[in-house]
């Protein structure tokens, strides 16, 4: 905008604009250049919550000249009038403005915009998207955190509005990009899948984005920013929230929900949905926010005085069936009592721990204002100041709340709607962030937590995300994995560890993830997360014992344990599969977390971290189908050079055939294999004998006593290792079954030199 920085930006717009209409032309023809003519202009649209942070920001960094055009009609319509006269550098609004006014927005004279939060646009067919695309201004700029939030398809919705010139039409995206990616993120997915994936995120990656997507992440600023921990806890149902969740699974329209795709009961041969219980989409939705409601709190299903009355009525019902003996707790009872809600004990044993130190400050984010209530109930009844920030908050209230939190020492907790809060607020005060529910989305969860961890946070952030385990809750996690995955995967072609089975989109592979029948489904007696990892990680390690080679792996067989640290990596007793942070701070929690019936907690991060192995099986994989000429992916990206060179090739393999079916073959002598193949030779050894060997070997050298060691002591320990040391381990291994086949074949020889003495003695 041709700013200088100095202040005669101040006021630079309106007295250019003095001084054309001084001049005489002006008086005779009343018109001025567009808003445009002489410097550039801007339109930010940004969510209704942070039009005032950017106000702020606005003032903060230079002299613009700006018009905040968010206030009732008759009084925001000077920002416009402003504007066409050619006063204003920037209009900023909202997105709920932006809609109601795109026919008076979307033809003015932008030189460009700009969209805050810009993922709001990822649905074509939303209102927001239908509008924003009608600005005739093609300059426009997106800013948003997470572009990929639930699918590949909602990248393209975003570029496509950047530049609807460029991309193409999304039934492409989907067949050539979406699909195949999606495919190839299943544990179950084929070589060919697998590799074609990989070479569609490459391309993606390194080809495609780059021209519409400029990306920054924390890393460029890791320098000036603590440590972050993103801890998952496993919260199990507490006892009379599990017997409700139980009950409403029993509920007859929810039993037809689950056997919707079995034979019918009435022996016709037809599915139940197509017989005698259609399929009936309320009442899934209906029941799937029912279970939600349980796996998070009792209390948010029971009927109360300021529910509207349609909903009621529905609670009557519900309470009616999850208590038919007519003993439905009073809502005191519920509130404060523990066996309603799993994660209760949990967050009031946080809140006092984090206490211990009056410096610490806490966000709780919930996406459910009742129970944010609830809570806010709660604290009223402990020693803990707090504010509240909701949807019901006043737009003039926001920033004050905000300003008391960080200037008052004596406010402990800040409690916070997901959805109004958790975006494009700066939150710095605060060192610990608890989740007290999951979102489908996992773009707000994340949101949510960085609000504490962005740039002017001095201390390290501590984040807790509560879970109700084996209820519906668990799923909602698993499936942010899934999402978390293919943000890694479409950003950074990051190669991801398969955890789960399902395919979105694909009524066939509906796996452990999608589908109702996992929605309805209850977990009573394992945590599924922690098996499906688990199962993952032993699959890692069983490739790694079947395939790495340690060949040029220096070492010293003589001293197996001090050439890997084996010993260390194995029997360390501080190494747990389930680390809750470092240090004396993550011990003392995770004692916290066992008294109050936690069994298993873990780090997001390093769930979702690229692990050696997978790439090492990547690798491998490519290299497999590129030396047996079956490369997957090339024919869904074909180029001229590769089209040109097979062309040539079907013309000379085409001339040779016709020449060579004109002269009979001549006799061609074998030759002779050279060096010769000595009699002594052992055949090659095959991956599964590899294996066998390495686990043999690791249960002799006696640090671990069984294959249950290996689960919880060996893998979570041997993934976290680079992969020169996990090559270093592999050799101590080698080296070993090596010395245990020499004895072996040492004691042989003794018995069977005894043997033939025996039988010499005897004759």
């Amino acid at each position: 905008m041709a700013k200088t920085g100095f202040e005669s930006d101040e006021y630079r717009r309106r007295n250019h604009i003095r001084n054309l209409q001084n001049q005489p032309g002006w008086k005779k023809t009343k018109k001025l250049p567009p808003a445009n003519g002489t410097w550039p202009t801007c339109l930010i649209v940004a969510p209704s919550s942070v039009v005032h942070n950017w106000e702020r920001e606005l003032q903060t960094w230079g002299y613009f000249e700006f018009g905040v055009y968010t206030a009732p009609p008759k009084e925001r319509a000077h920002v416009l009038k402003d504007f066409k006269l050619g006063r204003l550098d920037i209009v900023l609004t909202s997105f709920d403005i932006a809609l109601k006014d795109i026919d008076l927005l979307d033809n003015l004279e932008w030189s460009c915009i700009f969209v805050d939060e810009v993922h709001r646009v990822k649905n074509l067919s939303s209102q927001i998207s239908l509008a924003l695309h009608r600005f005739e201004c093609l300059r426009r700029f997106g800013l948003t955190g997470t572009a990929i939030q639930n699918s590949y398809d909602e990248l393209h919705a975003i570029l496509h509005w950047t530049d609807p010139r460029r991309l193409g039409m999304t039934k492409y995206w989907k067949s050539l990009i979406s699909k195949p990616l999606r495919r190839g993120q299943s544990s179950t997915a084929t070589d060919a899948e697998k590799a074609k994936a990989l070479i569609i995120s490459d391309i993606l990656v390194r080809k495609l984005l780059p021209e519409f997507f400029l990306r920054r992440t924390k890393d460029l600023i890791k320098d000036q920013l603590p440590t972050k921990t993103d801890i998952v806890v496993f919260c199990p149902l507490a006892p009379t929230q599990l017997a409700a969740y139980k009950r409403i699974l029993q509920k007859p329209e929810v039993r037809h929900l689950i056997e919707m795709n079995d034979p019918c009961e009435c022996g016709s041969g037809y599915m139940t949905k197509e017989c005698c219980h259609p399929y009936r989409k309320e009442n899934a939705l209906r029941y799937m926010t029912v279970l939600l409601q349980l796996s998070n709190h009792l209390g948010l299903i029971l009927p109360n005085s300021n529910q509207k009355p349609e909903q009621l009525a529905r609670n009557r019902e519900l309470a009616k069936w999850i208590f038919p003996d007519s003993n439905m707790p009073n809502r005191i009872q519920v509130e404060f009592g523990k066996d309603f809600c799993g994660k209760w004990r949990v967050l009031e044993t946080l809140l006092q721990e984090i206490r211990q130190d009056r410096s610490n400050k806490v966000l709780i984010f919930t996406k459910s204002v009742q129970l944010l209530k609830i809570v806010q109930n709660y604290l009223e009844t402990q020693p803990y100041q707090y504010c509240a920030f909701s949807g019901e908050t006043p737009q003039k209230d926001r920033m004050g709340l905000i300003d008391e939190f960080h200037s008052n020492p004596e406010i402990f907790v800040f409690l916070i709607s997901t959805l109004a809060g958790g975006t494009g607020l700066n939150l710095t005060g605060a060192n610990h962030v608890v989740i007290f529910d999951p979102h489908w989305n996992p773009a707000h969860d994340l949101q949510a937590m960085d609000r504490a961890y962005r740039i002017g946070q001095t201390r390290p952030v501590k984040v807790y995300r509560l879970l109700g385990a084996g209820a519906l809750e668990e799923l909602i996690y698993n499936c942010q994995v899934y999402k978390q995955q293919q943000m890694r995967i479409g950003y950074e072609a990051s190669i991801q560890t398969r955890y789960f089975e399902g395919v979105k989109n694909d009524p066939q592979k509906r796996g452990e993830l999608f589908g109702l029948k996992n929605i309805f489904r209850l977990d009573e007696r394992k945590i599924a997360t922690k098996a499906s990892i688990e199962e993952a990680n032993q699959a890692q390690l069983d490739w790694a014992f079947a395939n790495v080679d340690t060949k040029g792996i220096k070492g010293d067989s003589n001293d197996l344990e001090s050439m890997a640290g084996l010993d260390d990596l194995v029997m360390d007793d501080s190494v747990k599969s389930n680390p809750v942070g470092e240090g004396k701070e993550g011990s003392r929690i995770d004692k916290i977390f066992e008294t109050v019936g936690i069994t298993y907690t873990h780090d997001n991060a390093e769930i979702l971290k690229q692990n050696d192995i997978e790439v090492e099986k990547a690798k491998n994989l490519l290299r497999q189908l590129k030396s047996s000429g079956k490369r997957s992916g090339r024919g869904s990206w074909p180029n001229d050079h590769d089209s040109r060179s097979q062309k040539g090739s079907r013309r000379k393999s085409g001339a040779s055939k016709r020449k060579s079916s004109n002269n009979p073959p001549e006799p061609v002598e074998p030759k002779a294999q050279w060096p010769p193949v000595r009699k002594h030779h052992h055949p090659k050894v095959t991956p599964q004998q590899q294996a066998e060997a390495r686990y043999e070997a690791l249960i002799d050298l006696g640090l671990i006593q069984s294959f249950d060691d290996i689960k919880e002591k060996f893998v979570p320990q041997f993934l976290k290792s680079s992969l020169d040391e996990q090559k270093k381990c592999l050799r101590v291994l080698d080296e070993h079954k090596r010395q245990m086949d020499k004895e072996k074949m040492k004691a042989a020889a003794v018995r069977q030199a005894s043997g033939n003495g025996d039988g010499d003695s005897s004759d």
